[in-house]
């Protein structure tokens, strides 16, 4: 099979420099030819693959050319050829970067076969650098969508929480995107080339809860026929995302705590303590500080766990996140599924905002789908909402449906009532929307007397609003 690549020879002998250069053309490959390192540095743009170069030239020889070149392509491969006195001179090179060397007088066979394997490493190289890159695109922060004060401080903590190596507390609604920002944290972290391990405690039997996660011997239980590797063993060396821990039993949460402060694992039926690193983070649906407060879970786990907290907000304390997204899902689902390119009207992009999500992100990516499975037109249009959506929604105000003949203050009272009411009644966030501080916006509660005003939500007066 022909090769396929581009070759620089540089070799100051004319008749060999074009003999190689013939018996590497015969075999598919782009050859360019230089009689010395100045000229071969003109070939420096040339995107060459493999530079196969002469040890002994004059006054520059192959490692100053290796040296020149490296600095500005440190990808190309570099195989060096040198007479028998030499060897040394081309060992200590290989040890400055080249790939090979050959000695003279050279074999053709050799040869060949040594460009073959430079390029091959070269290829894999590159494969190995675009899976890294698609990887960090596919769990990085841009998987991650919205532009929100919310989505931001997210981003914030997890630009911040990745480099140390901290366990961390994902606090969320089911479908808010825990995972997701699990395996950010793990791929901008200096852990990215080690496995992300991943184990929800709700989908797993809570009698193989252990079992899962630190492994088990030959009998330790009916039905173990052999060894099993425990997830904390998997993610030796990475990250292991444990999921749903507000499901963990009160009576492995001991066994968990003592993991987390020594690092060891001990399988189920076994006696042999096995050394684990691994960086742990934990999330959980459920109101774990309430669970604390009742004993069901333990206050000293929970402060482990608890180092640094990232909060998701839900998608209704986040509707100017939803166009954001929408566009996001529909390319997303036409290049997985093959389906026609569709877009949404504004009036459904409204329903959207005005609807509650109970399932949140996954919820309204789940609706697009479906959505786009059985729409007809390009365009889906209100008749295409599912019905619990269409219930569960009504159209928000347009420019043009505002009343006319308001007075300023009838109007801010209006923009006030309706930015409530998206925010389901959260005035923190309603006040985000209006561009006001929550102060100004409780002044102006009290200024128009709004009948019906929503209270104040419970993350208001948390947050001493």
């Amino acid at each position: 099979m022909a090769m396929s690549g581009r070759v620089l020879v540089v070799e100051d002998d004319p008749i060999e420099l074009r003999a190689v250069i013939t018996f590497l053309k015969a075999e598919g490959l782009t050859v360019y030819g230089a009689e010395n390192v100045d000229k071969a540095v003109g070939y420096l743009e040339e995107d060459i693959d493999v530079v196969l170069s002469d040890l002994q030239m004059g006054d520059l020889n192959g490692i100053d050319l290796l040296n020149l070149w490296k600095k500005q392509k440190p990808d190309t491969q570099f195989i060096l050829v040198t007479g028998h006195s030499s060897v040394n001179g081309a060992v200590q090179a290989i040890k400055s970067g080249a790939f090979d060397y050959l000695t003279k007088p050279v074999n053709v066979d050799e040869l060949i076969m040594l460009v073959k394997r430079a390029l091959e490493s070269l290829n894999k190289d590159k494969e190995i650098d675009s899976l890294r890159r698609r990887l960090d695109q596919k769990f990085g922060l841009d998987r991650i969508i919205g532009q929100s004060k919310q989505m931001k401080e997210v981003f914030d903590k997890i630009q911040r929480a990745a480099p140390v190596d901290s366990t961390v507390m994902i606090l969320g609604e089911s479908g808010t995107g825990k995972e997701l920002v699990a395996a950010a944290l793990h791929h901008n972290s200096p852990r990215k080339n080690g496995p992300f391990v991943a184990v929800n405690c709700a989908a797993v039997p809570a009698t193989l809860v252990e079992s899962e996660l630190f492994g088990h011997v030959r009998g330790a239980f009916t039905g173990a026929t052999g060894r099993r590797i425990g997830r904390f063993e998997q993610a030796d060396g990475g990250t292991l995302f444990v999921d749903e821990i507000g499901d963990f039993e009160l009576g492995l949460q001991a066994k968990l705590l003592r993991v987390l402060e020594q690092f060891t694992v001990t399988p189920v039926g076994g006696h042999e303590d096995r050394k684990v690193n691994v960086r742990v983070l934990a999330a959980t649906s459920r109101d774990i500080r309430k669970m604390v407060a009742e004993g069901a879970f333990r206050e000293d786990l929970f402060y482990r766990l608890n180092v640094v907290t990232i909060t998701l907000p839900t998608l209704r304390d986040r509707p100017d996140d939803i166009p954001t997204l929408v566009e996001h899902f529909l390319k997303e689902i036409t290049e997985q599924k093959h389906t026609a390119p569709r877009r949404v009207s504004r009036e459904v992009l409204e329903r959207f905002q005005a609807y509650r999500w109970p399932g949140n992100v996954r919820e309204l990516r789940n609706t697009l789908e479906s959505m786009m499975v059985l729409a007809d037109g390009e365009v889906m249009t209100e008749k295409d909402l599912p019905e619990r959506v269409a219930a569960g929604s009504t159209p928000s105000i347009l420019p043009r449906e505002i009343p006319t003949g308001l007075t300023m203050e009838e109007l801010e009272k209006l923009a006030i009532t309706k930015a409530l009411d998206q925010c389901a009644g959260n005035r923190t966030h309603a006040a985000g929307r209006l561009g006001i501080s929550v102060r100004t916006l409780q002044r102006k509660l009290r200024q128009y007397e709004v009948e019906g005003a929503p209270k104040a939500h419970p993350s208001d007066v948390l947050s001493g609003t």
